[in-house]
């Protein structure tokens, strides 16, 4: 009987861990559905630089000092800005972790497993062709002075047209790297960034809130109706791509061009300038490069666009 009843306890208290679990499980499962229900699709505005990668920025609500000040500035400085302070940009993802909120923006930043960071080109001398060995060999068993002088010419010039094309085929290699090196730069720029909020989520259940994530954010990100913030909530980007989820106003009454930043949409510098009064075509290391003129009260801008996305540009008053 003893026995009997230590089972049926033992039965009842793991019946009731169960039942705790899924329950806390189940509390925890509906904060992710909630933060993303109320944060994506957002304009919000960055409080400051954000790097151009899926890493982020490390926050931590918790500590004195919660921005992770280092790694911060090592991601800066490896991957440049692809958010610059004062961009409105769209929430297009908020994931719950056991220990991280990631807060997406703009794409949530380059280097995700859909994108392609390798600019690699590897390159390999040709191989001796069969003439050349066998130039080598006859070279090696001639006697006669005249032959072997007539062969080692024949042999240095079989050499020479190696050599010629393995230089040919390793500045293609180079250019090769060269352009996919400035595509990575490019597409760093178009593909937002993220914050990482470091909290227990697991541990939180319903006191995880949009509040929660907004206080955690508040000296990086403006929400809307945030005091001091009336760019944020502005017209969102056209679908299609990241970087029509950028937007920058330039001040009223001050100088039109410093709305204007490298990443920015045709369309976005269309919207500063006005249309291309000038508009032509050519390649430059395997890209298509369209430069456009635009001009604007005194101010003239020569621009370099790579399918439709700001590369560089020159400012020059007239």
């Amino acid at each position: 009987m003893l026995r009997f009843r230590w089972m049926s306890e033992a039965v009842r208290l793991m019946m009731c861990a169960a039942v705790v679990a899924g329950g806390t499980c189940s509390t925890a499962a509906q904060n992710p559905d909630a933060l993303s229900t109320y944060f994506e699709g957002k304009q919000v505005v960055v409080k400051m630089d954000m790097p151009g990668t899926q890493k982020g920025v490390e926050i931590y609500p918790d500590r004195p000092q919660p921005l992770d000040a280092k790694s911060y500035g090592d991601r800066l400085k490896e991957f440049g800005v692809s958010l610059q302070k004062g961009d409105s940009t769209m929430v297009t993802k908020v994931k719950v972790n056991k220990d991280t909120i990631e807060f997406q923006l703009g794409g949530g930043g380059f280097g995700t497993a859909m994108d392609n960071s390798d600019t690699s080109v590897h390159f390999t001398p040709a191989d001796k062709s069969d003439r050349e060995k066998e130039l080598e060999r006859q070279l090696n068993d001639e006697g006669n002075p005249d032959r072997r002088r007539s062969l080692q010419r024949e042999l240095d010039y079989v050499r020479s047209e190696r050599d010629r094309r393995d230089a040919y085929e390793r500045r293609r290699a180079e250019d090769d790297a060269a352009s996919r090196t400035d595509q990575v730069a490019m597409k760093r720029q178009q593909g937002g960034s993220r914050f990482n909020v470091h909290l227990d989520t697991r541990k939180m259940g319903d006191a995880l809130t949009p509040q929660v994530v907004q206080d955690a954010l508040a000296q990086y990100v403006g929400f809307p109706g945030d005091a001091g913030e009336p760019g944020v909530g502005g017209r969102p980007g056209a679908p299609g791509g990241a970087p029509a989820l950028i937007e920058r106003t330039p001040d009223q009454g001050s100088d039109s061009a410093q709305g204007l930043k490298k990443g920015m949409s045709r369309e976005q510098v269309e919207a500063l300038y006005g249309k291309a009064t000038e508009s032509n075509d050519h390649t430059e290391n395997g890209l298509t490069i369209t430069t456009c003129v635009f001009k604007a009260k005194d101010v003239r801008v020569q621009a370099d666009f790579v399918n439709d996305v700001l590369i560089r540009f020159l400012l020059s008053s007239y």
